[in-house]
């Protein structure tokens, strides 16, 4: 796992350009296997981000563990529960829905508070199924940020499979794998 934070460290030391021809994300997916995702956890926040601070590159982290009731009052999350009996797919698309729209609310706002900034979005299984990140990604696609995912999961065959599932998104990003 060491190289693939030695890779990112060498990324993040550059600042963002905003001048580039053709526009990408400006986005950087870490892909590791998902049976490794405590792993890579204690490598990120143990040695890797204490390493970033040494060398004063700034960085914001974005924990998704608990993410997807934020902004959830007790009466939306009952409502939730009665529709989740009514019908399990509506209530799926719509709690899919409303968790990417609040994690590009989130993205935007970061953006905006440190732009040229670097932001790392970890724990992200813990929002599996529900967020497309390449369609998050691709809405923040003008933004003059770096957007740094976990990603567990590999690539086969040239296509993405997120926590060992085909993965539709479309990543306009720089793939750092685990060796």
């Amino acid at each position: 796992m060491q190289p693939m934070f030695e890779s990112l460290m060498a990324m993040m030391a550059n600042p963002v350009r905003a001048d580039l021809g053709v526009k990408t994300d400006d986005s950087v997916l870490l892909i590791y296997p998902p049976n490794h995702e405590l792993d890579f956890r204690e490598q990120l926040l143990d040695i890797f981000v204490p390493a970033l601070a040494a060398q004063a590159i700034p960085c914001h982290l974005l924990d998704l563990t608990g993410f997807m009731f934020e902004g959830l009052s007790e009466k939306d999350i009952e409502g939730l529960q009665e529709e989740e009996i009514d019908d399990y797919k509506w209530l799926l698309q719509g709690l899919s829905k409303r968790v990417e729209t609040n994690l590009q609310t989130r993205l935007r706002e970061i953006a905006h508070r440190n732009p040229g900034g670097n932001v790392i979005i970890y724990a992200t299984v813990a929002v599996y199924p529900l967020v497309r990140f390449g369609e998050v990604l691709k809405s923040l696609r003008d933004f003059n940020f770096r957007f740094v995912l976990a990603f567990p999961g590999e690539e086969r065959g040239g296509r993405l499979h997120f926590m060992n599932q085909p993965d539709g998104g479309n990543y306009l990003a720089v793939k750092i794998s685990w060796p």
